[in-house]
């Protein structure tokens, strides 16, 4: 029951829009980069609970990389594209699946910490690091993005 509970929580959140849209690029910090092979951010966002809370955090850090870019990083332009609408009707299968079955594939690290906000709901802070290099070749293998070069 735990885990099926869980499932709707991030299938939901997943689908459902950003409600701090006005905020995602100040929720999303750079914090350091390993070459071009991989980046630590500083991500914060809110939930329900502490599970809805850590993956909005970890979702934002993806969606301030994929159509924003990470200011004062090697990142700083968006590895999809700027139009956040458009890409995601042109990707939406991608993105759907990449949320909520393979964004932590991509993720090497991560330091969480969660506490509690007015009105019951919980705001997570993490420091993640991604793993680039591997993110853009899944883009690229899946016709995201082209192919670096072409």
């Amino acid at each position: 029951m735990k885990k099926t509970m869980i499932l709707l929580v991030i299938l939901l959140a997943a689908c459902g829009g950003n409600k701090h849209a006005n905020f995602d690029s100040a929720q999303v910090n750079y914090v350091t980069n390993d070459r071009l092979e991989s980046i630590t951010v500083s991500s914060s966002d809110i939930g329900e609970n502490e599970e809805e809370a850590i993956f909005n955090a970890k979702k934002l850090a993806f969606q301030n990389l994929f159509f924003r870019g990470i200011s004062n990083s090697p990142f700083n332009k968006p590895l999809i594209g700027i139009n956040e609408q458009t890409e995601y009707k042109k990707h939406k299968d991608y993105l759907n699946s990449f949320y909520t079955n393979r964004m932590g594939t991509f993720i090497t690290s991560s330091h969480e910490s969660v506490s509690k906000v007015k009105g019951g709901g919980r705001l997570a802070r993490i420091d993640i690091t991604i793993n680039t290099l591997a993110l853009q070749k899944d883009l690229e293998e899946h016709q995201v993005i082209k192919k670096f070069g072409l």
